[in-house]
């Protein structure tokens, strides 16, 4: 029987993640199979600046997750972020007709193609969309217009768009690597898929990446992702801060910095380094280095609060703000943002797939488990279309050549037993 296996990579500011997983069971379980994390050579702040040596750095990578399980890697569904990630909320309305007619599914695909039109630039490509806040006419909010009357059509539409001149770099770097790039999922939305319940989306949501080159703010209500935004700010921006006022390499400072962590407020901390073949040695107060850091703890922060306000979802965040990324347990991060805002404030924590290591457990590895389950959700829908291509066979087979009764019994309790696509969301809320 046929390996269901799937790939999913995080391509992150200082590295980038390979998660391999595997739907199996007839598409009732997952599991991962391994992982590798690879530097980021050739990216910066979520962009590839050299993809010559990124796509030597993946490749290799994904050939040593190839030999430890022994699977050929051919695909994989990426995960992008970057400061170039747009985002708009546009209300559309949208004429049925001049008599009222049924609404039908053509008529909403149709609010998405006129939502483009106004939107979308020429160079630009939709990543993720959604529809909602359905009204016929004069009609209050419903979740699905289809099958109402009338001859007027209004939607909210959200869309996230990225340049086209990304998409296709993306794609050229992953195939030198050997990898073809099967989809392209907004970071923000791959992670919630690792972190969220449905009642935080329901109930409204901030989401709050903070990795080591970008920020990523995303906001989710009434099971929608509403709001989205990208702040070319993160944890590298403390390791330039100390490399500037202490005029130290970046190699000591993140030595420096890993001291600091066990280090108490009144100690001292002493680093010795080589510059120009001579040996030096510097000694700072640890006060002194937490007054650096504390700076810039405050300006993301604040560049957070000011991101949820203007989103104008700021009253609707009851089940507060979830923590992701690298460095959210570091810099007090936790503590002053809870102090600043008046929500229920925590660390995500990934869910529980069989085959997850205590690496994959990391808030770090939030996303890269995100872009996973993203890329076994596309693999479980196309299971569900083999299967009813498979029915469609037995049905013609059925009409063509006559069964017996006891035939025609264990058919009837093979199609009962099969799954439709629309149900993928009540299957992943069982790992969840």
């Amino acid at each position: 029987m046929k390996r269901r296996i799937r790939t999913g990579i995080d391509i992150g500011s200082s590295k980038t993640t390979i998660i391999v997983g595997e739907l199996y069971d007839s598409g009732k379980n997952i599991r991962v199979l391994g992982q590798t994390i690879i530097p980021s050579n050739g990216i910066k702040k979520g962009e590839i600046i050299d993809g010559e040596l990124f796509s030597r750095t993946l490749r290799l990578g994904k050939e040593r997750l190839e030999d430890k399980l022994g699977v050929v890697i051919k695909k994989a569904t990426i995960g992008v972020s970057g400061s170039d990630i747009k985002s708009s909320t546009t209300e559309i309305e949208y004429k049925l007709s001049d008599e009222e007619i049924e609404v039908t599914e053509d008529h909403c695909d149709q609010i998405f193609e006129i939502s483009k039109e106004k939107v979308v630039k020429d160079d630009e490509q939709v990543i993720a969309k959604e529809i909602y806040n359905y009204r016929v006419d004069d009609s209050g909010i419903m979740k699905n217009p289809v099958g109402k009357v009338g001859n007027k059509l209004k939607v909210n539409v959200h869309l996230i768009r990225i340049p086209k001149l990304k998409v296709k770099k993306i794609v050229e770097t992953l195939n030198k690597a050997k990898i073809e790039v099967d989809s392209i999922i907004y970071n923000g939305e791959a992670s919630s898929k690792a972190t969220l319940k449905k009642i935080d989306k329901v109930n409204g949501v901030a989401l709050v990446d903070i990795g080591y080159g970008l920020t990523e703010i995303t906001i989710f209500k009434n099971n929608r992702l509403i709001s989205t935004n990208v702040i070319p700010i993160g944890g590298m921006h403390y390791v330039n801060d100390l490399k500037y006022v202490l005029e130290l390499n970046s190699e000591v400072v993140k030595d420096l910095l890993l001291e600091v962590k066990n280090k108490g407020i009144d100690e001292k901390i002493t680093v010795s380094y080589l510059e120009k073949g001579e040996s030096l040695n510097k000694t700072f107060d640890v006060k002194y280095l937490r007054e650096i850091m504390d700076a810039r703890t405050d300006e993301i922060l604040e560049y957070i609060s000011k991101s949820i306000e203007a989103s104008g979802y700021k009253e609707y965040l009851k089940n507060g703000v979830v923590l992701a990324g690298g460095v959210v347990g570091d810099y007090g991060i936790l503590e002053k943002l809870k102090a600043l805002l008046d929500y229920d404030i925590r660390i995500g924590t990934t869910i529980k797939i069989d085959g997850m290591t205590t690496t994959l457990k990391n808030p770090a590895c939030i996303t890269g488990m995100g872009v996973l389950l993203t890329a076994l959700e596309d693999e479980y829908s196309d299971l569900q279309k083999t299967n009813i291509e498979e029915k469609k066979e037995e049905e013609v087979k059925e009409k063509e050549e006559p069964v017996n009764k006891v035939e025609k019994k264990e058919v009837v309790n093979k199609k009962a037993g099969t799954k439709s696509p629309s149900k993928f969301k009540k299957w992943l809320g069982n790992f969840i």
